[in-house]
């Protein structure tokens, strides 16, 4: 049976610390994706030489944090990590310990957002285009309900990340996603800017659409400006 090699404990990591950091190292050198299985609990205490109570504590902060699933009666599961699920529980603290404010948000999206709409136009597929196409379509519907309208957004931007078939954009925008969704607090609320930004949208995705990655950097940096103007 393979076992789980608990690293020297720092002076300020707990035992339930360096299980979880084991259990995460054991997901990673065994290559477990979404939907595999994990030993059973009374393996894992085995594998780890640790104690039932500290190993349950791993456990559950594993689970906190998405990377685990436990399913009644068939046993604990590796999920498919959601990157913006796990930015989005801690973006709160990223605000607030790392100072982070409205400019840092802009600088950092202007060259991030240009590359990648770039590289979306290169390597879109037909199955991005329907959904960046049903994200717009859902902000049009919501021009009246900002919440939705929101939400919408965010998805047209994340989508346009993983359209670049590069996997760290993707993981780069899901940590500005909740970021973002605090910018358009700040916006000026009013339907008339909503619709400047949907025809925003329109002008980026035409431009991928075509696989005009020059157009397509030009138009998501307009956007990007004009979105500054209407905070």
């Amino acid at each position: 049976m393979a076992t789980v090699e608990l690293q020297a404990i720092a002076r300020r990591e707990t035992m339930v610390d360096a299980i979880a950091n084991a259990l995460i190292r054991y997901i990673a050198e065994n290559g477990l994706e979404g939907g595999d299985r994990l030993p059973s609990e009374r393996e894992l205490v085995e594998m780890i030489g640790a104690s039932r109570l500290p190993l349950r504590e791993a456990l559950s902060v594993l689970k906190g944090l998405g990377i685990i699933e436990a399913r009644h009666g068939k046993g604990i599961f590796v999920k498919q990590l959601d990157p913006a699920a796990v930015f989005g529980m801690l973006s709160p603290l990223l605000k607030i310990q790392a100072g982070i404010d409205v400019r840092h948000l802009f600088e950092a999206r202007l060259p991030l957002e240009m590359e990648i709409a770039a590289l979306a136009a290169e390597h879109r597929t037909e199955e991005h285009l329907a959904m960046l196409d049903g994200e717009l379509e859902a902000m049009r519907a919501a021009l009246r309900q900002r919440p939705e309208y929101v939400t919408h957004d965010r998805a047209f931007h994340q989508t346009l990340a993983r359209a670049t078939a590069n996997p760290v954009f993707d993981v780069f925008m899901a940590s500005l996603t909740d970021l973002l969704a605090e910018l358009h607090e700040r916006y000026r609320d009013r339907i008339e800017f909503r619709q400047e930004a949907v025809r925003e949208h329109e002008e980026i995705l035409d431009a991928v659409r075509r696989r005009d990655a020059e157009a397509a950097r030009r138009t998501i940096r307009l956007h990007l400006a004009n979105s500054l103007k209407r905070m």
